[in-house]
């Protein structure tokens, strides 16, 4: 997979939060990832945040990482809201900074085609030739039933 270099505006995401990392993703037992989607689509939050923008298309955001892939990080589901959107009880808020962001794009059942995705992340990322990534947030868009954009920040 080559990703694709953007320049990305930048965005405020409004949604249900959990922090965690990689290695309690890997186990079964300790990932909260699962848990999370599950309560976005059935608590059904994208209804309930305001201020979206339109088309509303659901989004997680990694942000407020520990230190790199290795440490823990926060990461938001939701939606992107206008700018000066409060956040309501409940839910929390997430900001991407504007910049330069590597775009790996994936298409197949969910939730393997995360996964398969994020590894192809790690697999570019672990190349001598790959960008630095920055760590200040990524995000998923989901642009369908069946499809991932996963956005990382880069150098």
């Amino acid at each position: 997979m080559t990703p694709e270099l953007v320049t990305h505006p930048g965005m405020t995401v409004l949604g249900i939060d959990v922090r965690t990392s990689n290695a309690a993703e890997a186990d079964a037992g300790t990932a909260r990832l699962p848990a999370l989607w599950g309560r976005f689509y059935g608590e059904n939050v994208l209804e309930r945040i305001p201020g979206k923008l339109s088309p509303a298309a659901p989004l997680g955001v990694y942000a407020d990482y520990e230190s790199d892939h290795l440490g823990e990080y926060r990461v938001v589901a939701g939606a992107a809201v206008e700018d000066g959107t409060a956040v309501p009880s409940g839910l929390a808020r997430a900001t991407v900074p504007a910049g330069r962001y590597l775009v790996f794009r994936g298409e197949g059942p969910m939730p393997d085609v995360v996964i398969q995705t994020w590894v192809s992340v790690w697999n570019h990322f672990s190349g001598s030739k790959a960008p630095a990534r920055l760590f200040t947030a990524d995000f998923e868009l989901y642009r369908g039933p069946n499809a991932v954009d996963i956005h990382v920040a880069v150098r």
